[in-house]
């Protein structure tokens, strides 16, 4: 699906939300019309490539078996809930599910990264988080994390991500974001599908309002 105007928020591209596939890349493309289409099924005739992201899972980059994901829907609510709770997009907090995990809440990275918000052993410890593959608490102990960077680094949302990717510690030694490959691309990623969601989101909430006013017209001539 073209975009006109540069903008990320109205791109939706099914396959690249839905399962995976064996496509190694997602590309951002611009085409003939000067519209974007982010797609992973690779290059077009007449489309210029504007930037490629690799198409991995969890902070180790994790294989196919993680590839496979689960069902988003099934942690619509507790993702609302828990986001709201902590003052997060939802929209954020399902970003980084979906470049972690894919929504597997039983996926487990080569450095021992746990569930649906990959934490590690002593993330989970330090946000009380007991089971890490109980999506719930996966995702109150990962959000509980997102909220604790965002407040130390005062809501700088890509120094979170790279915290959240690499640590604190290559962050603050940075001062940015580090140079490390993998986390740079992991922030671009998360970027990637922060914006895809919040489209999601924004599409949904003007169908509600459009439902709404729809319902007061028929309840005025009823």
């Amino acid at each position: 699906m073209a975009v006109g105007g540069g903008l990320w928020v109205a791109v939706v591209v099914g396959a690249l939300l839905g399962a995976a596939t064996a496509q190694a890349e997602i590309l951002v493309m611009r085409g003939p019309n000067g519209g974007l289409l982010l797609t992973n099924r690779g290059e077009r005739t007449g489309y210029r490539v504007i930037s490629r992201h690799r198409e991995f899972y969890g902070s180790s980059g994790m294989g196919l078996s993680a590839r496979l994901g689960g069902d988003p829907a099934k942690y619509e609510e507790a993702v609302r809930t828990v986001a709201q709770k902590y003052s997060l997009e939802p929209s954020l907090v399902k970003a980084v599910i979906r470049a972690e995990s894919n929504f597997d809440p039983m996926a487990i990275s080569p450095k021992g990264a746990m569930g649906l918000m990959q934490l590690m052993p002593d993330t989970a410890r330090m946000h009380d988080v007991r089971n890490a593959f109980d999506p719930t608490e996966n995702i109150k102990g990962g959000v509980r994390h997102l909220r604790y960077l965002m407040d130390r680094y005062d809501g700088k949302l890509d120094l979170v991500l790279a915290a959240y990717n690499a640590g604190t510690k290559p962050v603050d030694d940075a001062h940015g974001i580090p140079q490390i490959a993998e986390t740079q691309e992991y922030v671009r990623r998360v970027r990637l599908f922060h914006a895809v969601y919040r489209g999601r989101a924004a599409s949904a909430a003007r169908r509600a309002r459009l439902v709404a006013r729809a319902d007061s017209v028929d309840g005025t001539l009823q």
